[in-house]
């Protein structure tokens, strides 16, 4: 049994899908019901179960369904779930910082807190999604880098302490076409230059995430632990000569 959090859109969404088509069975989790309805779609071995990853009774719940379908054993959990605000520093505030943080990184800790039993008794595999910004840093998204530095930290940490039992690696996606990014990227001319910096010239697909973590998740990568895996094109390999974005 496979936990995947933030399964409603996007990444998470892809996730599911490539799970299912594995034949993984799953329990996905979101705040949008309706979204989460049609995840059950996908195939008889989907349930969603709707909960509030910044809340730690949801958590708990979640996690309790996966156990119960699963006979106690988790074979997987991916923390996808995550949120951003494009805010300088200077006008961020706690607020600002608790609500990424909650989801982000609090999320992150409470899922694999409370599943770590069955994890173990799994052998379980954890992804946790991450961010090139949670190693590079990028204007405006100060709380945002912060958030998923955190995870990664975290990830490499539990690798570490439970790599006889567990296996934690962490996904860093660049530039993705998912909700969460149309929000933050409205702007056509913005958008190009990004492109124009990454040497595919072009955003991912949320598929091409959900491969690798799919591939983290099996039997093929079973000495993989405490890697950080980054998927965004060759945006991060080095700088790359400025081009002029036309649009």
């Amino acid at each position: 049994m496979i936990i995947v959090t933030g399964a409603t859109h996007g990444i998470g969404r892809a996730c599911v899908e490539r799970l299912a088509l594995d034949g993984a069975r799953l329990v996905a989790t979101g705040r949008d019901a309706e979204a989460g309805r049609a995840l059950e779609e996908i195939g008889p071995g989907v349930t969603f179960v709707p909960g509030d990853v910044s809340r730690e009774e949801d958590c708990r719940r979640v996690i309790q369904r996966a156990l119960d379908l699963g006979g106690g054993e988790l074979s997987g959990l991916v923390n996808n779930a995550g949120m951003s605000k494009r805010i300088s520093f200077a006008s961020a505030t706690q607020d600002d910082w608790d609500d990424v943080l909650a989801v982000n990184a609090r999320s992150t800790f409470l899922f694999i807190r409370h599943a770590l039993e069955g994890l173990r008794r799994g052998r379980g595999s954890v992804v946790n999604i991450a961010s090139i910004a949670g190693k590079t840093g990028e204007e405006g998204l100060a709380v945002y880098c912060a958030s998923k530095a955190a995870v990664i930290g975290l990830t490499q940490a539990l690798a570490l302490e439970f790599g006889e039992e567990v296996r934690f690696n962490a996904v860093c996606p660049g530039q993705i076409e998912t909700r969460m990014m149309g929000k933050i990227m409205s702007d056509a001319l913005r958008k190009k230059q990004l492109e124009l910096r990454i040497p595919a010239n072009r955003f991912g697909a949320p598929q091409e995430v959900a491969d690798v973590v799919a591939w983290l998740l099996s039997g093929q990568s079973t000495y993989v632990n405490g890697t950080v895996v980054t998927v965004d094109g060759g945006e991060t390999a080095g700088l790359r000569t400025p081009r002029i974005a036309q649009v």
